[in-house]
């Protein structure tokens, strides 16, 4: 009777698992497609393993926190470029201190909103963010003929479109 009561309980549990799973990949979808860009959306947050068990404020979280690296990796490419354009070092400061306000302010404020219920906050915060990315690239072309280095243009274009679909889930908080 033990082990008849084991296989049924272990083959109820083996069912259930897969369907938990198609259920939050269900979420993921729904959620992305809700978003600007379907496709970034679903590889960010199916590359992260706590999307699986999360709900909408998790995802959000999730979207977040990409866009945090993003920033964070935008400003390190921009520490590289000082060295070898040195015609460019104007824009890449005002681009620096753009992303240091996306990673010290925008960024933890979003967190802090998510995590404390106000999800109007962190929708500002990653509107902040995406506009930061933009003028970061619009800070080229207004100090003379010297256009952003195309790393950096894709770099901007990428920390945008990720906060922006941060945004987006964020929103379906509101």
């Amino acid at each position: 009777m033990k082990l008849f009561s084991f296989l049924i309980f272990l083959s109820l549990h083996l069912f259930q698992a897969p369907l938990m799973v198609m259920a939050d990949r269900k979420l993921i979808e729904s959620t992305c497609k809700a978003t600007p860009s379907y496709n970034l959306c679903l590889t960010t947050l199916l590359s992260n393993p706590k999307s699986s068990s999360g709900d909408v404020s998790d995802l959000g979280l999730i979207m977040v926190g990409a866009t945090r690296v993003k920033a964070t990796q935008a400003i390190q490419h921009i520490k590289s470029l000082y060295g070898s354009h040195p015609e460019l070092r104007r824009s890449l400061s005002e681009c620096a201190q753009m992303y240091i306000a996306v990673v010290k302010a925008d960024v933890p404020s979003a967190i802090q909103a998510l995590d404390g219920g106000q999800p109007k906050f962190a929708e500002d915060g990653m509107a902040d963010t995406a506009v930061e990315a933009q003028a970061c690239e619009r800070s080229f072309s207004g100090g003379g003929a010297h256009k952003s280095p195309v790393t950096l243009t894709e770099m901007n274009k990428g920390v945008e479109n990720t906060a922006n679909v941060a945004r987006a889930i964020i929103r379906m908080l509101l």
